[in-house]
């Protein structure tokens, strides 16, 4: 059957977003993106990770006062310039399973990604009293890389049962005996284009519901899937900070924050029962016996954002050290690229794709929008005792105030903002300890707990509820070289569940209105992400 070219592809994109046959939106619009882009490491510098981030809002002469109190910055005696290097080790171990109780399959995969850490230049201003300290730093905020592959066996459905248009998303006229099959929606129509669905003439007269699917329902299919998410946040701050009064300093600082985010979901489905009876006419060929099929989405999400941190420290007593600190909401303009899907359709005698060509532009498109993440607010103590310092501090967010904004896809945006509001407040807390011995040794170690904002996310395999919490774990080391230059490194793990659906649980057209929707694997994820920094301070 002739396949049209695509008429308004700008119409196609936005029917494909609100396509309900898709598991939601490959576009980074969602509310589970917005809180991933919004969420943070617990700690920048490398003494701070070591510590897993507690100190800092207390207060404290280090880098990290730029991402936590900027107050603590009054407490430098010299300037100084630091900078760290960043090692991201990151584990991921899947469970493929369709039934709760059902055969399942395992697997693990490794992602490794080095980057510059924190880079900060610290200048205290030489005056007659008090403190005055101005700072301007560079800090990796968070990171996003790590990598799922799954693979299992499924008889209970297919991604090409989401690819059937409902009969409102499809039209038929005929020119001169030839029909003309225009197929609406985005992911539907490349598959169509593709061969993942066919339209069949003879059903169309008898009246029938005409399109039929590569993977015919109740065929065994190997289904064999990788998720890559990469890239990272950053800010750039200057900052400063003055003594108000003996031991009281006040602090503030304006942030730039930049970034992307990149995520590509590829599925490939393998008819493990031979031989069966779909075709595709293409042109005056017949391509037959449906092998495999490829799908790849994608999208790239560019982020530039600010925001300011103001901030309080001062001396509860000669041992206790206390701290506030307010974050405002960082406006953040993202600027989004993506393919919504490339196809490659598989037969015995040949094979169908498209997206593999510059002019194959139904699924690309650019999408710009805003984010505005919550207000923060922090307090923190330390408590010093001879060569011991023990540190924890608490912060607040709503993420319920979180909230999207874009001038088109109004539908998107305003479910995505609906599901933000469901959203609720979180306590993230850190703490961690610090020894330093007279030979200018330092030990340090820390923990810190990232509650999910959701509660109750998502059921695992084995019937278990979880939520998408990060649990934190630290430690370092520092050592004085001379007396004006230090050698530091920290190690931090953070483990955390969760779960990929690679599609929408449907009712296919197909299937009777009384019938249930298609089952689908869940995979389940144990991720085990390993930071590593070493850096160096330089004081004078």
């Amino acid at each position: 059957m002739p396949r049209p070219s695509l008429i308004a592809p700008i119409a196609s994109l936005l029917l494909g977003v609100l396509w309900t046959g898709l598991p939601a939106p490959t576009h980074g619009q969602t509310a589970d993106d917005a809180y991933r882009f919004s969420t943070r490491f617990p700690a920048v510098g490398t003494r701070a990770t070591g510590m897993s981030g507690a100190g800092g809002v207390a207060g404290w002469a280090d880098p990290s006062a730029l991402y936590t109190n900027p107050a603590g910055l009054g407490y430098y005696q010299r300037s100084e310039i630091s900078g760290s290097l960043s090692a991201l080790l990151s584990q991921d171990e899947s469970t493929y399973q369709i039934f709760v109780d059902g055969p399942s399959s395992q697997r693990t995969s490794d992602n490794a990604t080095a980057r510059l850490g924190h880079l900060t230049g610290v200048y205290n201003v030489d005056t007659e009293q008090g403190s005055l300290v101005f700072a301007l730093g560079f800090n990796r905020t968070s990171a996003f890389d790590r990598e799922l592959t799954y693979t299992g066996e499924n008889s209970a459905s297919s991604i090409t049962d989401t690819f059937l248009p409902f009969s409102d998303e499809y039209s038929v006229s005929e020119d001169d005996g030839t029909l003309n099959i225009d197929v609406f929606p985005t992911v539907p129509f490349v598959a169509f284009q593709a061969g993942a669905i066919e339209f069949f003439d003879a059903r169309f007269q008898d009246g029938e519901y005409p399109f039929l699917q590569a993977v015919a329902p109740g065929r065994n299919i190997q289904q064999d899937g990788t998720v890559s998410r990469g890239g990272s946040m950053n800010e750039v701050n200057v900052a400063g900070a003055v003594e108000v009064a003996p031991d009281v300093m006040i602090g503030a600082a304006a942030n730039f924050s930049y970034g992307s985010y990149v995520f590509e979901s590829e599925l490939t489905e393998t008819d493990l029962d031979g031989d069966d009876d779909y075709s595709v006419i293409v042109g005056d060929g017949l391509l037959e016996d449906f092998q495999s099929l490829f799908f790849r989405e994608r999208f790239t999400s560019d982020l530039t954002g600010l925001n300011l941190r103001v901030g309080f420290s001062g001396a509860a007593t000669d041992n206790i050290r206390v701290g506030f600190a307010v974050e405002t909401p960082t406006w953040y303009s993202i600027d989004e690229t993506f393919t919504n899907a490339f196809m490659r359709t598989e037969f015995q005698n040949g094979s169908l794709t498209y997206g593999d060509d510059s002019r194959e532009d139904a699924a690309r498109g650019e999408f710009e929008y805003e984010l505005q993440t919550p207000w923060r607010l922090s307090t923190g103590v330390t408590y010093t005792g001879g060569p011991l310092l023990l540190s924890a501090d608490v912060e607040f967010v709503d993420w319920s105030q979180a909230h999207l904004d874009a001038d088109t896809e109004a539908p998107v945006i305003d479910q995505a903002n609906q599901t933000l509001d469901e959203y609720s407040y979180v306590f993230n807390w850190r703490g961690g300890v610090e020894y330093r011995s007279d030979s200018g040794l330092a030990l340090r170690a820390g923990v810190a707990y990232r509650p999910g904002a959701r509660g109750f996310d998502f059921t695992l395999a084995d019937g278990e509820e979880a939520d998408r919490s990060r649990l934190f774990f630290s430690a370092g080391a520092g050592v004085s070289l001379t007396d004006r230059l230090s050698l530091n490194a920290a190690w931090m793990q953070e483990r955390s569940k969760d779960q990929f659906v690679p599609y929408a649980s449907v009712t296919p057209p197909t299937a009777p209105a009384d019938a249930d929707p298609i089952a689908v694997p869940f995979i389940d994820e144990e991720v085990v992400r390993n930071q590593v920094r070493v850096g160096l301070r330089y004081s004078f």
